[in-house]
Parts: structure tokens; sequence; C-alpha cells
């Protein structure tokens, strides 16, 4: 008998597997603390054992911590190693620049990407506050929530956006921007300004702060991330410091690309 013949799998099975992994993988990466099965159940709507049949197959590929420290599932260590894969080239050059970003304003910083409708944390730094924001890396927003997704929307065209949030805009806060009109006429602020900004639009008592950088490495955000009880005192400072940051990461980013294809070819930089 032939191979082909021996291995038989109906593909709407394994579609159907394939999403609900998926819907669990958002589901932790939009809670990076980590959820029980049961919540994980509610969140995806399905039965307890169906989550806990395919937590455990994601836990044995390292792509979930089903022990993570508060008892709860959360991504797990391979979801670190894909980022970096994927984009290799932002992280060694972009680790240094967010270092001297938190070194300047004293926050949380991170460098977002995109994926899909959501951002995506590549690297974070907290800063060293009593009260302060934590981020995990390969966590997950809808761009409209935050400040790093809509500096990233800011640097597509409308028609692009309008593809990527082909649904309604969902509400995580009462804060948060459902009206699509007020969403591109933010955008639209954004593009002018260089910042955007987000207050308690993706958490209550959580503001951000950001500013988009393309590069040939691909489009980013640095975002700085705040309690919101300091955003009044610290917002035109930490504005400041991302316009002249985004300079410098500019200016710096393209002598790295030259400097990385030089070294591919055996030159001296």
């Amino acid at each position: 008998m032939e191979k082909d013949e021996i291995i038989h799998t109906d593909p709407r099975g394994g579609v159907q597997v394939v999403s609900r992994t998926a819907a669990i993988m958002r589901a932790l990466s939009a809670n990076p603390g980590g959820l029980s099965l049961t919540a994980i159940a509610n969140e995806v709507n399905l039965p307890r054992s169906t989550v806990q049949r395919l937590v455990s197959a994601l836990e044995i590929e390292g792509l979930v911590d089903a022990k993570g420290p508060s008892g709860g599932t959360r991504l797990g260590p391979t979801i670190s190693s894909l980022l970096a894969t994927a984009h290799a080239d932002m992280l060694v050059f972009g680790r240094h620049q967010l270092k001297m970003l938190l070194d300047t304003v004293q926050e949380t910083c991170s460098i977002i990407t995109a994926v899909n409708a959501s951002s995506m944390v590549l690297e974070t730094m907290t800063a060293e506050h009593p009260l302060r924001v934590v981020v995990s890396q390969g966590s997950q927003a809808p761009l409209h929530t935050t400040a790093g997704g809509k500096a990233l929307l800011s640097a597509y065209d409308d028609e692009l956006i309008e593809q990527l949030l082909d649904k309604p805009l969902q509400a995580l806060t009462p804060h948060t921007p459902t009206s699509r009109r007020a969403l591109f006429a933010d955008i639209k602020r954004v593009r002018k300004d260089g910042i955007s900004i987000s207050r308690n639009e993706f958490c209550l008592g959580l503001s951000s702060i950001a500013t988009a950088v393309e590069t040939r490495m691909g489009v980013y955000a640095f975002e700085v991330a705040l309690p919101d009880a300091r955003f009044e005192s610290q917002a035109a400072d930490i504005q400041r410091a991302l316009k002249a940051h985004r300079e410098t990461v500019l200016e710096g980013a393209s002598g790295f690309i030259k400097d990385r294809q030089a070294g591919t070819l055996g030159l001296k930089p």
C-alpha cells in the first residue's frame, strides 16, 4: 500500500484544530499574566476538556507555559524564539536604542510591530518605579487601542488600514475608540505630529505614547507606557524625547544595515 493511502486525515478536522489553537494563543496574548483552563475555555467558547488537550500539546512544543507564576497558563518561551527569528535585525539593533530611550524617559519602553490587526511587543524594558507598567514580550493588543498600534497604523495608507480593520472596532474600556471616523481623524493627526497617544483605551489606568519608524528592516513603533496617574506631568517630556529618539533611530538604522551588508560580504564596515 502506498504511503499516501496509509496516511489519511480529514482536512476539515485539521483546520478546526488550527483555528481552535489560534484562538487559545490569541486569548493568552491578550492576557500576559496567564489564564486558568476554565478562563481560556470561557474566552474561546470551547469545552474545558478540549482546551486542556490543546494546551497540553502546545506545552510540549514550548508554545505555552502551563505553570505560570500565578498558576495559570501563559505564552511559552518558544514564542520569543519565533519573534527573534522573524525580526532578528531590529532586535539586534533596537535593544540598544530601547535602553537609551528608557534611560531618558524612565518609563517602560517597548518595540512594537504589527501582526494582522494587532500590535505585538517584540522587546520591552521595564522602568524601576514602585508604580509601573509591566509589559510581556509577545503580548498583543488591537491596533486601535494602544499608542504603538496607532503609530503603526499611521505608517500605512488608508486603504490598507481599511483592510486590516475590516471588522467593528472592539471596545476594551469605555475610552477605546470605536468610531472609524474618529480613529482615522486621530491617525491623520499622528501622521502630522509623529506622535500617537492612548489614554485608558487598552486598560483603565494605563496610558502610552509612541512614534513609528519606517526602516529597511520594516515598520516599527517605539512606545512608552506609564500609569495614567503620571501622564499629565510626564507627557510633554516623553513626546519631546520620542521625537528626538525617532531621528536617532532612523539615522542609526541606515548605518546598521550598511554595516551588516558589509559584514556579510566579508568587508570591513
